[in-house]
């Protein structure tokens, strides 16, 4: 089993919960699983749950339900560990969210929370030019569930720090095409060296280890 090049932040989530993940009897919630991608690392013991909008190929969910309307159907205190990966930036309240993952948790659970930093070089050029993404479709961003949250690198980090403890945060670049594109791993790995440099300008993604506060 891999995990593409173009799916980095399910990988290095992975390796932020694989520990705690293998203890017997853990609980994982998978929020806007999509396809479930990291469902096969998880041994047989560990109880793995996902959550979308709607169902995709080669995954039934568990929880089919829009976040911003609906409560997740389970008791206080369920769940040792949510993964929640590029996901909130689709949603219309994400505080909100954030406070139902914090019910549905036990004290010690484990968050790992993935967002795109909306001002990196390539969307400031993008926005420089006027050009919109498939993400960005003129009056239906809402209607389509795209990106409607556009955070800064510090607007990702300010949402977490009132409720909860940041014990790791992973800075990094992939491209959408070096799935299937040798020449463009190459250049990913370039810009991630310029990632250690200056995060807010080439970190595509941003992902964070937390605990509740």
């Amino acid at each position: 089993m891999q995990i593409p090049p173009d799916r980095q932040q399910n990988k290095i989530a992975y390796k932020f919960i694989k520990r705690k993940a293998a203890i017997k009897g853990t609980k994982i919630l998978d929020v806007g699983a999509a396809d479930c991608i990291l469902k096969p690392f998880f041994p047989k013991t560990t109880q793995y749950y996902s959550l979308d909008i709607k169902n995709y190929e080669g995954c039934k969910h568990d929880f089919l339900l829009d976040l911003d309307k609906e409560k997740i159907p389970v008791n206080n205190g369920f769940f040792d560990i949510i993964l929640c990966l590029d996901t909130l930036e689709h949603t219309m309240y994400p505080k909100k969210i954030l406070k139902e993952f914090e019910r549905i948790t036990k004290k010690d659970s484990l968050f790992v929370f993935a967002l795109p930093n909306e001002y990196n070089f390539v969307q400031r050029i993008y926005y420089l030019f006027g050009i919109k993404k498939q993400t960005e479709i003129p009056w239906e961003v809402v209607a389509k569930h795209e990106h409607i949250q556009k955070p800064r690198i510090k607007d990702i980090i300010n949402l977490f720090k009132p409720d909860f403890k940041i014990h790791k945060i992973k800075y990094h670049w992939e491209s959408r095409t070096s799935s299937n594109n040798k020449h463009f791993i190459i250049v990913d790995k370039m810009i991630n060296l310029l990632v250690k440099i200056s995060p807010n300008l080439f970190a595509r993604d941003v992902v964070l280890l937390c605990s509740k506060k």
